[in-house]
């Protein structure tokens, strides 16, 4: 639908030389020669921009818009006027929401574009309600969500095994939509727990960094940072009360449903076939190592590797990343240490002590480097990304530290197409290529 940019101006000169200015342009141009009249506009025809005159008699600028916001609250609203009057410029942005103020005479050049401007921002702002409210409707309806997923890669498994001359070409195309559903349905499962912000990609990168430290196949590291994605999965089928509690405070009924949340996360994903050896690491994550674990107490080596792993990587980022903000990293490890051969693995330590003084490192900016915010296309490979990147309406893409490559490249500008976010890509450069 094409917007309509309305100006206001008791000087009819001045509406006739805005007609002349804009006439060319694709926008729909309206015209008011006094905020009565652009009120009776604005209740009947919905305006995108609306550029005011400050300086009216009976109904000036800032109080026009004060009463416009409340017909067009989505519309961006310009104060233009020839007065460089500095408590009307406050009244219009304070009372009126003014976006900008521009003085006469203008310069046609700056005010095209500064219309232009706000016609993107209004377009930007209409479409961003509409994705809040559509996360909204997709947040209620997770737990049909969630049966629909893996029936859905269940299928698109079956139709796959039919193909027999296409199975590699097929088979390299599930394996991305399988962990572009999996970082999906990870980013899900926190807006499930809103205790947590980030936390089941957290776990995933700092399990997938120990398991490259450790004698493991590729396929096992692999099973091993998709069940990390997943390791709370269960938590969909908690009431929220209980989520909502730390796990101290649960009275014993409560931690008996509590402690089902593992053997529910194997549940849901040992229906899809290649998610079966993850589901086993899910299972086992809140085993201890001295056995006085769940669901199945068992101890020491009994306990999967990978578990092991998950296990200590939750435990961090819940201590030091996701806590109160009272827990700094070296009083994390501290308190991590102090539960080994009880909770934790011993072997397990040294590595996730190792990552953490170079994930630390890695964000120190060197003498040479800046950070600097980046449209999507401006992004390169071998850039590290100093900000968490996420969408318009909040699901994450990529945490800080990760060095792009192309193909986080093309998941930014894809992503940032069908749901724009207010700021660009925040990341570490080399002043020298500035």
């Amino acid at each position: 639908m094409e917007t309509a940019v309305l100006f206001v101006d008791d000087d009819e000169n001045v509406l006739r030389s805005l007609k002349r200015l804009f006439f060319e342009e694709s926008f729909e141009v309206l015209t008011a020669g006094s905020g009565k009249e652009a009120l009776e506009i604005l209740k009947n025809k919905e305006v995108g921009v609306i550029v005011s005159d400050q300086r009216m008699p009976e109904m000036d600028g800032a109080q026009f818009l004060e009463r416009a916001k409340k017909l067009a609250p989505c519309s961006v609203r310009i104060i233009l006027s020839g007065h460089a009057d500095v408590n009307a410029a406050m009244d219009a942005i304070n009372k009126g929401g003014a976006w900008q103020y521009i003085t006469k005479p203008w310069d046609d050049n700056e005010l095209l574009i500064a219309v232009k401007n706000a016609i993107e921002t209004y377009k930007i702002t209409r479409e961003n309600i509409y994705l809040t409210q559509l996360t909204i409707k997709q947040n209620q309806e997770l737990q049909r969500w969630s049966t629909e997923l893996v029936i859905h890669v269940q299928e698109q498994t079956i139709d796959l095994s039919r193909r027999n001359q296409e199975l590699i070409a097929l088979n390299d195309q599930l394996d991305k939509n399988m962990q572009f559903t999996i970082t999906s349905f990870s980013n899900l499962i926190d807006l499930r727990d809103n205790t947590v912000c980030n936390h089941s990609s957290n776990v995933a990168s700092f399990a997938a960094a120990i398991a490259d430290r450790v004698s493991l196949t590729e396929n096992e590291k692999k099973t091993i940072f998709i069940a990390a994605q997943l390791h709370d999965i269960g938590k969909i089928g908690i009431p929220d009360i209980i989520l909502q509690k730390d796990p101290a405070a649960l009275t014993p009924d409560e931690m008996v449903a509590y402690k089902k949340h593992p053997i529910l996360g194997q549940s849901v994903v040992d229906a899809v076939e290649g998610l079966r050896d993850a589901g086993i690491l899910i299972r086992h994550h809140h085993e201890s190592f001295d056995g006085s674990g769940f669901p199945d107490g068992l101890h020491g080596a009994a306990i999967p590797l990978g578990s092991r792993i998950i296990a200590i990587a939750d435990a961090f980022d819940r201590t030091a990343v996701i806590g109160n903000g009272s827990v700094e990293i070296p009083k994390a490890l501290s308190i991590i240490e102090s539960l080994l051969n009880k909770q934790f693995d011993p072997g397990l330590f040294e590595h996730i002590r190792r990552i953490i003084i170079e994930k630390t490192a890695s964000l120190v900016l060197a003498d040479s480097d800046v950070v600097t915010e980046m449209l999507p296309n401006e992004l390169l490979p071998g850039m590290l990304v100093s900000r968490d990147v996420r969408t318009g309406t909040g699901l994450l893409l990529l945490t800080r530290g990760v060095v792009l490559d192309e193909k986080h490249i093309d998941t930014i500008q894809r992503s940032y197409r069908l749901d724009p976010a207010q700021t660009g890509v925040y990341v570490r450069v080399d002043k020298n290529r500035l």
